[in-house]
C-alpha cells in the first residue's frame, strides 16, 4: 500500500498488527523479558555501559513507581513489556553516560541555556508545526529524534559524533512503522526531526510520556502530586551537553507538557520566550485521544478509548487550569499567543510574531528554510488519520462545558464538526422485510450478523451514583437485565411493573448487589394506573434521572383495554405519552419546558424508548382514526406491532423536538431496538408457529443480558452527554424511518395525543418542590 493511501482504524480495542509485530510478539512470549524492578534496570544499564553513576538520585522514586504501573495497570503484550524495559534500561544508560561526560569535561557547567523559545500549546493545536519551522533556521538548536533516544555520545562516536546515535534512530523509526502503520499517519516520527523535550524530561522519569503511550493511572496520580522540579533541572542539565556537542544561537523547546509545570519552567529558564498554540477543542481532543490509543496499541494488549477519553480530558484542563495560574501570577514572564488558524494561512507572519517578541531577527536565510520546511511537510503524507471523537467518551456538549471558558479567554473559533461524527444516515432495507413473523424473524437473524460496525458497550467504569432511573417492565427478560445493569452502576433503580411484585426486585437486588432497588406497580393498559404512578412519584418529591420505557408486548389477536384502545396502541404509545408528559409537567423529570426546573448540558436527563426495527413496515400513522380501535387476528398481528412501534418512534422524535431549547435539549430522547432477543415476547404467538420461533430465538438470539447492552448504551454512554435524537438498531447507530422522524408527522402526532389523552394528561399533578420553586 502507497503511504499516502493509508486510513488509520478507529477499532482502536483491537489495534491492526502487521504479522511482524505478531511474530515479534510470539517470540517474546516465549522468551519473556525480565521482571520490571527498580534492581534489575539498574543492574543492566550498568552492566552495559560499565558506568555506576546516575547523577541525582531524584528519579528512584518516579521510577520505580512507573515500573509497578507498568508491571500491574498497563496490561502490557509481550512485546510492548520487552520494548519499554529496553527504553527505560536505554534511558538509565543515557544517565550514566551524561554523568560521565560531565565528569571528564566539567566546563560544561559554565554553559547557559538563554532565553529559549519554549512552544506549549495542547496537543494538536500546530505545535509541531511551528517547532520545526522555528528548527529550520540555521541559528536555532532543536533536539533531534536521534538526541532524544541517546543525548550523550555512544561508544566509539568519541566526545561529539553522531554517527551510531542517527542510523539507532533510522532503525526506531523504520521499527516504529512496521510495529504500527497507522501512528505514523497520526504523528510522524523521524530519526533526524525535531523531537519533543518531553523525552528528556522522561529521563528523570517525571514526564506525560507514560501516559500517552500506557494505562498507568497510580504513576499519573503521582507526578501530580509530587514535585517534579528535579526533572526541569535535568532538562537544563541535559540541554548543556548537547550545546557542547551542537552548540546554536537560541534553542527552540516543545512539549505540551510544559503547560502543566510552567512554573518550573520559569523558574529554571526565566527569560523564556513562551508560546502558547490556540485550537478549536472540538477538533483537538478527538485527534489527540486517537494519538494516545494508537501508541497504546504499540504496547498493550488491551486499549480502552473511554479510559483514554475520561483521563486525557481532565488532565487537558489540569494543564490549561495550571498554565493560566502561572501566566496570572507572572505578568513579567514573556508570553505569546498564536491560533492555530493563523499559523495554517500564514506560518511566517506567526513565525515574525515570535520572534519580534524574543529579539530575533527572521533573516533571508532563515525564512527561505522555514517556506522548504512548510512545502515539505504537507498533511496526509503518510496517510489520513480519522477518528471520531465519540469514540472516547467525549460529546461535543461535554467538550463545550469542560473548554468554553477556555475558548472564550482566547477567542478560539469553531471549526466544522468532523462528518465521522454525525449521525449516520438512513441504512439500505436489510434482509426480506418485516411483513410477517417469519420474514421478520429471517431479517432479524441476517441483521444479527450484519457487518455494519458496532458501537463499543459502556464498561462499569462508567458510573451512575446519585442518579435516580425508572425501568417499565422491569419484572423480566430485557427490562429485568437494564434494571439490574443500573442498579451494579449505583443508580437508584425504581422498577414499574404489573406483576412480579416484589420478587422480581428481590432479584435485581441480588443480582447487582445493590440495596436501591423498589418495586412499583403499574398496569400500562390501563391509562388511569399510569396516572396514579405519576401522582404517586411527584407526590413523593421524586428526580428521575432515567427513565426506561421497556415495557411492550405481542398479542396473538387484538384485546380492548378499559379505555377502549387496542392494547399495543395503549401500551407502547398512550401509556409512554402520558407517562412522560405528566412526570415533565410535574419536573419529576427536570426540564425547562414543562417546568422550570431543568438541567444543563450533559446533567440533563435522559429517556430512553425500546421501540422495534418493525417500525418501518408500517405504511403510516392513520391520523384520521388515530387511537380508535382495530381489531386484527393472527395473520397480520406483526403488521399491527409494526404501526404501534412506529407510533412510538415517532412520539421519540416529537419529543425530541419539543424539548429542544435555543440553548440545547432539555431532555435527552433516545430510541432504539434492541434486535431479537430470547425473551418472553413472543410467549403470545400462534402456537403452530413456536415449532419455527422457539428453536431460531433459543439459536440465533441473545439474551437479555446481551441484549441490553443497547439500552445500557443510550442511557449512560457518556459520549452522549447532552446530546438527543439516537436511534440504535441493537449496537448500531442508524436513522429511524423518516415517517417517524418528519416534521409534519411529529407535530401531528403531538396534536392528534394531546387532543385524545386529554383527560389524562390535563388532570392536575402533584407539583415536585423543585417545579414548584
Amino acid at each position: 500500500m502507497n503511504r499516502t493511501d493509508r486510513v488509520t482504524s478507529t477499532n482502536y480495542a483491537n489495534p491492526e498488527r502487521p504479522a511482524v509485530a505478531r511474530a515479534l510478539n510470539l517470540a517474546a512470549s516465549v522468551a519473556p523479558a525480565a521482571p520490571l524492578t527498580l534492581e534489575s534496570v539498574l543492574r543492566d544499564a550498568s552492566a552495559s555501559t560499565g558506568l555506576s553513576d546516575f547523577g541525582d538520585p531524584s528519579f528512584r522514586e518516579p521510577l520505580e513507581v512507573l515500573l509497578a504501573s507498568l508491571e500491574h495497570e498497563a496490561e502490557l503484550h509481550p512485546l510492548g513489556r520487552a520494548i519499554m524495559r529496553g527504553r527505560v534500561v536505554s534511558m538509565l544508560a543515557n544517565r550514566l553516560r551524561i554523568e560521565a561526560i560531565y565528569a571528564k569535561h566539567p566546563e560544561i557547567e559554565q554553559i547557559r541555556i538563554v532565553k529559549p523559545i519554549v512552544i506549549a500549546g495542547l496537543q494538536r493545536t500546530g505545535t509541531t508545526m511551528l517547532h520545526r519551522l522555528l528548527a529550520a533556521d540555521p541559528r536555532a538548536r532543536a533536539l533531534m529524534s536521534w538526541e532524544a533516544l541517546n543525548p550523550a555520545p555512544l561508544r566509539g562516536e568519541g566526545d561529539d559524533g553522531s554517527m551510531h546515535r542517527r542510523a539507532l534512530a533510522k532503525v526506531g523509526e523504520l521499527g516504529l512503522e512496521v510495529l504500527s502503520p497507522d501512528f505514523f499517519a497520526v504523528h510522524p516520527v523521524e530519526g533526524d526531526a525535531p523531537e519533543e523535550d518531553v523525552l528528556i524530561l522522561d529521563h528523570a522519569f517525571m514526564s506525560q510520556a507514560p501516559e500517552a503511550t500506557a494505562n498507568v493511572p497510580t504513576y499519573a496520580n503521582w507526578m501530580e502530586t509530587h514535585d517534579v522540579g528535579a526533572s526541569y533541572r535535568y532538562l537544563a542539565r541535559v540541554l548543556k551537553v548537547l550545546t557542547w556537542q551542537r552548540p546554536g544561537r537560541f534553542w527552540v523547546l516543545k512539549t505540551p507538557h510544559h503547560m502543566e509545570f510552567l512554573d518550573q519552567v520559569l523558574a529554571v529558564f526565566p527569560d523564556a520566550v513562551i508560546v502558547q498554540t490556540h485550537r478549536d477543542p472540538q477538533a483537538t481532543m478527538g485527534s489527540f485521544c486517537s494519538m494516545v490509543a494508537h501508541g497504546r496499541g504499540v504496547f498493550s494488549a488491551r486499549v480502552d478509548p473511554r479510559e483514554v477519553g475520561s483521563h486525557w480530558l481532565r488532565k487537558v484542563r489540569r494543564m490549561i487550569d495550571r498554565s493560566l495560574a502561572v501566566r496570572d501570577s507572572r505578568p513579567d514572564a514573556c508570553f505569546v499567543d498564536l491560533s492555530y488558524y493563523d499559523i495554517c494561512a500564514d506560518p511566517i507572519a506567526e513565525v515574525r510574531r515570535v520572534y519580534e517578541r524574543a529579539g530575533l531577527e527572521l533573516t533571508h536565510e532563515a525564512e527561505a528554510a522555514m517556506r522548504a520546511v512548510s512545502e515539505r511537510d504537507v498533511q496526509n503524507r503518510y496517510g489520513r488519520h480519522v477518528y471520531r471523537t465519540r469514540d472516547f467518551g467525549l460529546s461535543p456538549t461535554l467538550i463545550e462545558e469542560t473548554f468554553g471558558d477556555y475558548r472564550a479567554r482566547f477567542g478560539i473559533r469553531r471549526e466544522k464538526p468532523e462528518k465521522s461524527d454525525e449521525l449516520a444516515p438512513p441504512p439500505a432495507p436489510t434482509g426480506v422485510g418485516h411483513k410477517s413473523v417469519v420474514a421478520a424473524t429471517l431479517t432479524a437473524v441476517l441483521d444479527t450478523f450484519g457487518k455494519q460496525e458496532l458501537l463499543a458497550p459502556v464498561g462499569d467504569a462508567v458510573r451512575l451514583d446519585g442518579k435516580t432511573a425508572l425501568v417499565t417492565g422491569a419484572n423480566s427478560g430485557l427490562g429485568k437485565a437494564v434494571a439490574i445493569d443500573l442498579a451494579r452502576r449505583g443508580a437508584r433503580v425504581l422498577m414499574a411493573c404489573r406483576s412480579g411484585i416484589p420478587d422480581a426486585g428481590h432479584d435485581v437486588a441480588r443480582e447487582s448487589g445493590s440495596n436501591l432497588v423498589e418495586m412499583l406497580s403499574v398496569d400500562l393498559s390501563d391509562l388511569e394506573s399510569v396516572v396514579a404512578l405519576t401522582d404517586t412519584l411527584a407526590a413523593r418529591r421524586e428526580t428521575i434521572d432515567l427513565l426506561v420505557c421497556n415495557a411492550g408486548l405481542m398479542p396473538n389477536k387484538a384485546q380492548r383495554t378499559k379505555q377502549g384502545y387496542e392494547v399495543m396502541f395503549a401500551v407502547h404509545y398512550a401509556a409512554n405519552h402520558v407517562l412522560v408528559r405528566r412526570l415533565l409537567a410535574s419536573g419529576v423529570i427536570p426540564n425547562d419546558v414543562y417546568a422550570r426546573n431543568g438541567r444543563k448540558g450533559t446533567a440533563i436527563p435522559r429517556i430512553v424508548f425500546v421501540s422495534s426495527e418493525t417500525h418501518r413496515s408500517s405504511d403510516g400513522i392513520d391520523f384520521d382514526r388515530f387511537g380508535q380501535f382495530v381489531d386484527y387476528g393472527i395473520s397480520d398481528g406483526i403488521a399491527r406491532y409494526g404501526d404501534s412501534k412506529l407510533v412510538l418512534c415517532t412520539l421519540a422524535s416529537a419529543l425530541d423536538r419539543s424539548l429542544r431549547l435555543p440553548s440545547g435539549p432539555s431532555v435527552a430522547v433516545h430510541s432504539l431496538c434492541p434486535g431479537p432477543i430470547d425473551s418472553g415476547i413472543t410467549r403470545n404467538a400462534p402456537k403452530f408457529l413456536m415449532p419455527i420461533v422457539a428453536p431460531v430465538m433459543r439459536t440465533f438470539f441473545p439474551s437479555p443480558a446481551t441484549a441490553a447492552t443497547a439500552v445500557v448504551y443510550l442511557a449512560t454512554a457518556p459520549e452522549l452527554g447532552g446530546d438527543s435524537g439516537f436511534y440504535l438498531h441493537q449496537m448500531r447507530r442508524k436513522a429511524a424511518a423518516a415517517l417517524s422522524t418528519s416534521e409534519a408527522n411529529t407535530s401531528r402526532l403531538l396534536r392528534e395525543g394531546e387532543r385524545i389523552l386529554a383527560p389524562y394528561l390535563e388532570r392536575k399533578v402533584v407539583a415536585s418542590a423543585e417545579a414548584s420553586n
